[in-house]
């Protein structure tokens, strides 16, 4: 794709709140880009949806947006159990991809729609929005420089009470519900930007009355590599107890932390240890609801004719589905076949 010259033209595939978020935040940069189509299973809400955010087309089924040719990417805002047959009706039809997280509910899946994007020859990216904010980027930065010398212990978690119904899609297994691909996605990242893909994991979780995870928490651990010895970092996620959104990076020689990871605004700079240790706090703002950066980095690639972002890498992407799967056999092991009558 080469549009260096025109505006991005982004078609919406799904009108729940994530889609009405990012379709504002879209509407801040003029220049750059236009939502041009929307999609949903129901053409009275397309077209709710077109009105409310002045979109010129509206379609009652994801195949005629993906087939409309005047949209160039196409974002995936439905439910995680619909990610990987939305994606790929997007993909098979020419379109390039920015998919909610999680990306789809299993590593294979995750194979599957990044392979297909390969074969494609088409853009695909895991919405981390998280990623792509500069501070958090910056943060990543300053551990790679080494300033604050090894990395001992990443800790990240992210909950909150949900007092919901329990037909609610968050604690829907028939819809992917659960702590672990809501909220847990995003320790997981936060975890991998700094140490990458465990080398073991150990969880623990407790079930809603559906039969989802509502709490869950694990301990991972990871080998030594050339530039690092072995680390250990925790993790937590609950739709029961308002968890801090925090994520801290503890190095031999300093720590970093946010206290709201997920969009940060300040990030905490300890260089040193002890009572002489010399703390900064570094400061960011946003327009709009944050997903400016997000929007900012898809168009970049489109342009620039780039299948993945190196801010949400497929091997990334595809480690976090492998964690994620991990976490789930943790709560859920298999059955023993000779247990089962």
């Amino acid at each position: 794709m080469s549009r260096h010259d025109a505006r991005i033209r982004w078609g919406i595939l799904s009108t729940g709140h994530i889609a009405s978020v990012l379709t504002r935040d879209l509407a801040l940069l003029p220049d750059e880009a236009e939502v041009v189509a929307v999609g949903s299973r129901s053409l009275d809400k397309a077209q709710r949806f077109a009105a409310e955010h002045q979109i010129p087309r509206a379609y009652g089924s994801y195949a005629e947006l993906a087939a409309d040719p005047e949209v160039d990417v196409i974002y995936v805002a439905s439910t995680h159990n619909d990610h990987l047959g939305s994606a790929r009706l997007c993909l098979e039809a020419g379109k390039a991809v920015l998919v909610e997280k999680p990306l789809t509910v299993s590593a294979t899946e995750t194979e599957e729609l990044i392979e297909l994007a390969g074969e494609q020859g088409l853009f695909l990216m895991e919405a981390l929005w998280s990623r792509t904010n500069p501070l958090l980027r910056q943060a990543a930065q300053i551990v790679q420089s080494g300033e604050l010398g090894a990395i001992r212990h990443v800790n990240a978690s992210f909950g909150f009470a949900f007092r919901g119904d329990e037909s609610h899609r968050l604690l829907d297994p028939d819809q992917a519900g659960g702590a672990i691909f809501d909220l847990g996605v995003y320790p997981v990242h936060g975890v991998n930007l700094f140490l990458g893909e465990p080398s073991e994991l150990y969880g623990f979780g407790t079930l809603a009355p559906t039969g989802v995870e509502a709490h869950a928490a694990a301990l991972l651990t990871f080998a030594a590599t050339k530039s690092r010895p072995p680390a250990t970092a925790s993790i937590a996620c609950s739709l029961e107890a308002d968890l801090p959104f925090r994520l801290e990076v503890l190095c031999t020689d300093g720590s970093l932390r946010f206290d709201n990871f997920l969009l940060p605004s300040e990030l905490t700079l300890t260089r040193g240890i002890g009572p002489d240790a010399d703390k900064e706090t570094l400061v960011t703002q946003w327009p709009g609801g944050g997903y400016t950066f997000e929007i900012g980095e898809v168009n970049r690639c489109l342009r620039a004719g780039e299948l993945e972002s190196p801010l949400v890498p497929w091997r990334d992407t595809l480690a976090v589905a492998r964690t994620l799967d991990r976490w789930l056999l943790s709560i859920f092991p298999p059955l023993d076949p000779e247990l089962v009558d």
